[in-house]
């Protein structure tokens, strides 16, 4: 690598337009310090919502999006060892930012050593998608053996690992998305039941579907009409999962609902678990690298992007166009 890079900046808040191109000079590697040539970049729906500084945290300006790169080390700092040495091929997490980058630094305790026969593209979807669909399911759902289990945008990133997470802990898998072609998706990734909730009384065929009765927990995400929905899917009893809200629309749904009902309601915010559960975050960390490296867990991405095509990734996420886990990638 030369001693200039390209990354991709926003100095101003806004539509992926905002998203440009700027070359940088390659930094020096600090004390704990790892400089990073990037394989692959994963691209998330926060980092949209980071775009507009509609994030639940502030974004500073100038900023670099990016919380998760592979690539290889090319330069260590001060007081960094094995197995962080030059010629490691790693997964680097980045709490601040960074990652839309062909260079980037990130901090040696933040950075997993990867096998050398793991995809980097897919390896991207291991630190947000895979810890937030595992936490979820071993700390939140546990036990799923015989339950039923909706699963709405189910050919996302996190949704279709919740898919197939929660058939390998022996649950009657449901999965909803927006059109018959994601839905297709969610069947080659072991969904029972396929719902398409773009369609009227979706929750009506849910039910139909499974005995006239509503599902033991569901896992929710889009927000609105499909989380109204979703709620009155459950049966007495029933579990709620939220992990975030990508319509930005609230529910209508009555307190009183749940009460009548006897259901229950949890958020997840993997942020949470890193910051106040780690050792929980690195367990559920481990067990996604295990199961990928096995081949019992499968990341797809189909919707890969060179780096400076940042703005058009930003595009089709936000048009609810892509499926699995979205990638940049610098060659």
């Amino acid at each position: 690598m030369t001693n200039k890079f390209k990354q991709v900046l926003i100095s101003a808040y806004g539509a992926p337009e905002v998203l440009t191109l700027v070359e940088a000079d390659v930094p020096q590697p600090k004390s704990g310090e790892v400089i990073i040539q990037t394989e692959a970049i994963g691209v998330n729906y926060s980092d949209t919502l980071r775009r507009r500084n509609q994030y639940f945290m502030p974004t500073p300006l100038p900023y670099v999006l990016g919380s998760e790169v592979v690539g290889e080390i090319i330069a260590v700092g001060e007081g960094v060892g094995a197995p962080y040495t030059v010629g490691a091929r790693v997964l680097a997490i980045l709490p601040y930012g960074g990652g839309y980058a062909e260079c980037v630094t990130a901090q040696a305790q933040y950075c997993i050593p990867i096998p050398p026969h793991l995809d980097a593209k897919a390896a991207t979807a291991i630190f947000v998608q895979g810890s937030t669909a595992q936490l979820m399911i071993s700390q939140l759902a546990k036990d799923l053996k015989g339950k039923s289990v909706l699963v709405n945008a189910a050919a996302g990133g996190v949704g279709s690992l919740l898919v197939q997470l929660a058939k390998m802990g022996g649950a009657k898998v449901f999965a909803a998305s927006s059109s018959d072609q994601k839905l297709e998706v969610a069947k080659v990734n072991g969904a029972d039941v396929l719902i398409n909730y773009s369609k009227p009384n979706w929750g009506i065929e849910l039910k139909n579907l499974n005995d006239g009765k509503g599902v033991d927990l569901a896992f929710e995400m889009v927000g609105g009409e499909v989380y109204d929905e979703t709620v009155k899917s459950l049966a007495p009893g029933g579990q709620l999962i939220i992990y975030g809200c990508a319509s930005g629309i609230q529910g209508t749904v009555h307190p009183e609902y749940f009460v009548d009902e006897n259901l229950s309601q949890i958020g997840f915010n993997l942020a949470h678990f890193i910051t106040h559960q780690t050792a929980v975050w690195q367990e559920a960390l481990g067990a996604v690298i295990g199961m990928v490296a096995n081949g019992q867990l499968h990341i797809s991405t189909p919707h890969t992007f060179l780096l400076r095509d940042a703005a058009e990734a930003h595009r089709q996420i936000e048009s609810r166009k892509t499926t699995g886990k979205v990638v940049l990638t610098t060659k």
